[in-house]
């Protein structure tokens, strides 16, 4: 750990508390140790933030996002929000559930849902109450223009719709909740006596977060992130938003290709795949 920070503590929060925010997630999530699968693997010390404990029907990393994405939503008199995502999408119930708790519509476009049973997440979306466009692989090539066409119907309504993909904010706003996910981890390693730490997660926006908290502080935490689809490339994804996020938060250093070793040969047939490798991964750490 550096001992000249490019930024007190104090200095990152007030970064943070800059942007509005609303607290929805059940915070701080625990740092759950694992002695167990570290024993059955031979390897160091493992453990778990658990962003499986943020609350918004069964949580998920995305609450923390949605703790400064939507009071934006509100702020500018949106009354629906717009979303596009797989059928079996985490992010689609979550931001069902976020909307719900600001009195916001919710329109959800799924791809490759049609003909799908009505279990899992799409049972969920369905209790929250989300209106749902279930979309077959041939229309969803189409995912983005079918969503553009049912903003223009609401606006046609009076309604002001906030279709998600068309703005800037989504594409950094989870890195903002997560530098605070960084600041919360940081003092929940320094009260078991850890700064030997190497952060495993999706090479994804909130991964980005982390390595954001920890450049800023000078601290010598290592990276590394999983590519989950080769669908959508990461610099469009995340790289390409470094300055923006870095202008956003006035930070003195931001990300780069640089500070995560990627991993992209687990990505499997696509998104939310299972491989045997995966499943028999499941299987061990819930035994262990």
């Amino acid at each position: 750990m550096s001992s000249n920070p490019l930024l007190s503590r104090a200095a990152l929060r007030s970064r943070l508390d800059k942007f509005p925010r609303a607290r929805i997630a059940h915070l701080p999530t625990p740092l759950e140790e694992m002695p167990c699968l570290s024993a059955e693997l031979g390897g160091p010390r493992i453990l778990v933030k658990r962003e499986d404990a943020t609350g918004l029907v069964f949580g998920g990393n995305k609450a923390r996002h949605y703790e400064y994405e939507l009071p934006h939503v509100r702020d500018q008199g949106y009354d629906v929000m717009i979303n596009i995502m797989d059928y079996h999408s985490n992010n689609a119930r979550m931001t069902a559930a976020a909307a719900n708790k600001f009195g916001i519509e919710y329109v959800l476009v799924l791809m490759n849902a049609k003909g799908r049973p009505v279990q899992g997440n799409l049972l969920v979306d369905k209790v929250l109450g989300a209106e749902l466009h279930l979309l077959s692989p041939e229309e969803s090539k189409d995912a983005l223009q079918y969503a553009r066409g049912l903003a223009e119907k609401l606006k046609a309504q009076g309604k002001k719709p906030y279709l998600i993909r068309d703005h800037e904010l989504p594409n950094y706003v989870g890195m903002i909740g997560f530098v605070g996910c960084g600041l919360e981890l940081l003092d929940q390693l320094e009260e078991r006596g850890l700064d030997r730490v190497h952060i495993f997660g999706v090479a994804g926006r909130s991964l980005c977060g982390l390595i954001l908290t920890a450049k800023n502080l000078g601290l010598d935490w290592r990276f590394s992130g999983v590519t989950v689809t080769h669908e959508i490339s990461l610099d469009d994804y995340i790289f390409n938003h470094s300055p923006t996020i870095a202008d956003a938060l006035d930070l003195p250093a931001t990300f780069g290709r640089s500070d995560m070793a990627v991993f992209d040969t687990y990505v499997g047939e696509g998104y939310g795949i299972p491989t045997q490798e995966v499943l028999e991964a499941v299987h061990m750490v819930a035994k262990k």
